[in-house]
């Protein structure tokens, strides 16, 4: 049987408690991941092992769109973390971004008027609405790297199968959000680095079980996840079957002050999926 495992941006600035983005709870429960990892990373008697690792890997320049340093109000002051930007906040010059002018989509376009039209696809498109979050996952910086507890488990498994960890980097074009490890949150059809990771989710789908895990559960593992469900090869029902959530290996990104419920974000996609077909459990109990 083949078993493929999903670990969604376990990285330093998400699963150490002092990283930029720090999800509260992610450096337990990265534990918990690399521990399951070395459980499976052979094949036991009358048991099964982990196939294959998918790991992505968040890595934003400092000028990306996500990021709040670059983006400013009316008095030019720099956007708390965690801000919020709608399109209507763009319309009313609430927020402007103030990075480079650039190409988007194929054209030579302003701050402005990328962000004009960007918020408006955000909203027409139903993906989550433009957060401003700290620096995070910054190129070559220590917080891109994997968190050292699953590096180790990757390694442990590398040395033990003989395989690669298939790495997956996302987020490097500053234009768009990318939360999901498959696609940019609005795509660029100039942009090869924003479109569809189809042969990610075709490898996948030979697979006969598929773990899910990553932080945070409210947005970069969800969006992964539904992202691969809604473009499934075999059939969608088929692909829920054999995906299994783990509820202890899926932390949400702490609620901003007076912003989204993103707690409530990752409750409501594990009962998502869960209806639609898939397992939820705890990385203890897979495959014992």
């Amino acid at each position: 049987m083949r078993v493929d495992l999903f670990v969604i941006d376990g990285q330093n600035s998400f699963c150490d408690p002092s990283g930029a983005l720090y999800v509260e709870g992610a450096d337990k429960e990265a534990v918990l991941v690399a521990n399951m990892i070395k459980r499976l990373r052979t094949t036991r008697p009358k048991g099964h092992k982990i196939s294959k690792i998918h790991a992505s890997l968040d890595s934003h320049p400092l000028n990306d769109c996500s990021h709040n340093v670059v983006w400013i109000d009316e008095q030019g002051q720099i956007a708390p973390p965690f801000t919020i930007v709608s399109h209507a906040d763009v319309v009313s010059h609430k927020w402007r971004p103030r990075f480079a002018t650039g190409f988007w989509q194929g054209k030579q376009v302003s701050p402005r008027e990328w962000a004009l039209e960007y918020t408006k696809s955000l909203e027409k498109e139903g993906r989550a609405p433009l957060c401003l979050w700290p620096v995070h996952c910054q190129i070559a910086s220590p917080g891109q790297c994997g968190y050292p507890p699953l590096m180790e488990a990757y390694d442990d498994w590398a040395e033990a199968t003989g395989g690669w960890i298939d790495f997956i980097t996302k987020g490097h074009w500053p234009w768009t959000e990318h939360y999901s490890a498959l696609r940019a949150d609005v795509i660029d059809p100039t942009v090869i680095a924003t479109q569809l990771n189809a042969p990610v989710i075709e490898d996948a789908d030979g697979a006969d079980l598929i773990g899910w895990c990553g932080w945070a559960g409210s947005h970069c593992l969800r969006w992964t996840a539904l992202d691969a469900i809604n473009n499934f090869g075999t059939g969608e029902n088929a692909f829920l079957r054999k995906s299994v959530f783990f509820e202890d290996a899926s932390a949400a990104v702490p609620n901003p002050p007076g912003g989204p419920d993103f707690a409530q974000w990752r409750r409501d996609f594990l009962a998502e999926v869960e209806q639609r077909g898939a397992q939820i459990m705890k990385t203890t109990e897979f495959l014992t």
